[in-house]
Formats: structure tokens, C-alpha cells, sequence
């Protein structure tokens, strides 16, 4: 399996130098950038480098899009300068709740966004991508809703995200249905509930997931693998989406555990 150090993991308030200790702690050779933390994109590609850390991906968020604001086309242009500095292959805006919007007013407006976005995607040296989002908010999370935005956006992929495709359908059927668009993944794992505590958030399934360390909760994510096609398991990288959440680890000791877990496979 090939892995990558999701940067926020170690948190997007930590300077990319610490990202990039965790990394080669944790033995990873690749890392997605969940935003340039603070740091210009030439540094953080300097400092990767100089690492001899592979950027694989980059991650930004459309905020203003999401608050209603405008300017939201220059916001998506930026990442992609960004992303075209750092060299990153693959590029991933994830669709999150739009204020005031219910979730099929939201899906829309997230279709037109990603068909902008893609038409200008294409000026660029990488590949545009959304996942599906978990919350209960969360407009777009089954397969039939990535694949309606996938339709209309031609060259949209997918980074894949097991877990929060999980919250609102069956996963493995999901992945079925969108593996052909698949360049990028992302791995977690969840305790699910049907009540809420403190430690949960609520799910569009109607039930409440809590995080917790890769290997200790019930996602089956040995079997999802299993179903994954050989070609990307050569070929695509997946995202350490994982932390030890009682804190009895600390965050690079944690992405060091899940990465041996999940290479014993």
C-alpha cells in the first residue's frame, strides 16, 4: 500500500517542517497537503524536497464558497496556483454544507461549483478531485450523488474516502460504482452508535460515528481493500486519515502505528 501523511492529521496550525518530522518518523514517503499551513506553496515544496517527501496531493477548502460569499472563483484559482507550485498530481476540494442551504439546494449549487472549477482545472498540470464528506450536513456522500456531480463535471475524479461514504451508504457497492474515476484515497475508522455522546458527531444514516485509531474500530477496512483494483493499488496513494484519539499516543507515534498496521496487508 502505498501511504501518505495527511498533513492536518499533526494539525494545519503546525509549521510544514513538523509535518514533514512526522512523515520520515512514521517511515511515509509521500505526503497530501491539507493547505500550505500558513507557509508559502514554493517553500513547502522546497522543504518537501529537500525531505525527499513526494507531494502526491494537495487539499484546500472553498470557504468562501461555502458562507455565500463572492469571489469564490479567485479562491479556487489560488489553490490551483498553489497546487501547480507544489507539483501536486492530484487536487481535492471537498464538498461541506453551504450556509442556509438545505442538502439538495447545496448539491446543486456544489455541481455548478465543480463544473467551473473543472473547466479550469484544465489549464493545470493535475487532476481535480472532490470526496464524499460525513457529516449529516454533508450534501454529497453516496456513490449515485458523486457520481450525478462526476457526470456533469467531464474529468472530475475521486479521492475515495471509505469512512465517510460509509455515513450514508454502503461503501464497498459505492466504490463499485465510482472505481473507474478513483485516483486518491483516504483511510479511517469509526465506533458508530445509535445515540449520540461526547465524543460523536451525527451521520446522514441517522447515526452517530465517533473517531478512532485505524484497527480498533469497525470499519472493514482489510476487505475494502481486497476489492480495490490491482492498478491502484500499485498506483494510487492513501491518506492516513487516523490519529490515537484517547492521546495515549502522540500524533507522529500514532501515523507511525496505523502505517505499520496497515502494511502488514
Amino acid at each position: 500500500m502505498n501511504l501518505s501523511m495527511m498533513s492536518c492529521m499533526i494539525g494545519c496550525e503546525f509549521h510544514p517542517s513538523e509535518i514533514i518530522e512526522a512523515a520520515k518518523y512514521a517511515n511515509l514517503e509521500a505526503v497530501d497537503w491539507i493547505t500550505c499551513h500558513g507557509t508559502p506553496a514554493k517553500e513547502v515544496k522546497r522543504l518537501s524536497d529537500d525531505a525527499d517527501l513526494k507531494i502526491v496531493a494537495y487539499t484546500d477548502f472553498a470557504g468562501k464558497f461555502q458562507r455565500g460569499e463572492s469571489g469564490w472563483e479567485d479562491e479556487y484559482k489560488r489553490m490551483f496556483d498553489n497546487a501547480a507550485t507544489l507539483g501536486a498530481p492530484v487536487v481535492m476540494i471537498p464538498p461541506f454544507a453551504i450556509k442556509d442551504k438545505t442538502l439538495e439546494e447545496a448539491r446543486k449549487l456544489w455541481k455548478e461549483y465543480y463544473v467551473k472549477a473543472t473547466e479550469e482545472a484544465k489549464n493545470y498540470p493535475f487532476t481535480l478531485t472532490l470526496e464524499s464528506t460525513g457529516m449529516a450536513t454533508s450534501p454529497i456522500v453516496t456513490g449515485e450523488e458523486v457520481l450525478e456531480i462526476l457526470q456533469a463535471a467531464p474529468g472530475l475524479k475521486v479521492t475515495f474516502d471509505e469512512g465517510n461514504t460509509s455515513t450514508a451508504c454502503d461503501s464497498f457497492k459505492a466504490y463499485e460504482l465510482l472505481k473507474d474515476y478513483v485516483v486518491h484515497f483516504h483511510l479511517k475508522d469509526w465506533l458508530i452508535y445509535d445515540e449520540p455522546n461526547e465524543n460523536t458527531f451525527p451521520n446522514r444514516d441517522g447515526r452517530h460515528r465517533a473517531n478512532i485509531m485505524i484497527g480498533e474500530g469497525v470499519q472493514n477496512l482489510k476487505e475494502f481493500w481486497d476489492i480495490v483494483t490491482p492498478e491502484q493499488k500499485k498506483n494510487c496513494y492513501v491518506n492516513l486519515e487516523t490519529l490515537d484519539f484517547t492521546g495515549k499516543l502522540s500524533k507522529k507515534e500514532a501515523i507511525r502505528k496505523a502505517a505499520d498496521y496497515l502494511r502488514n496487508w
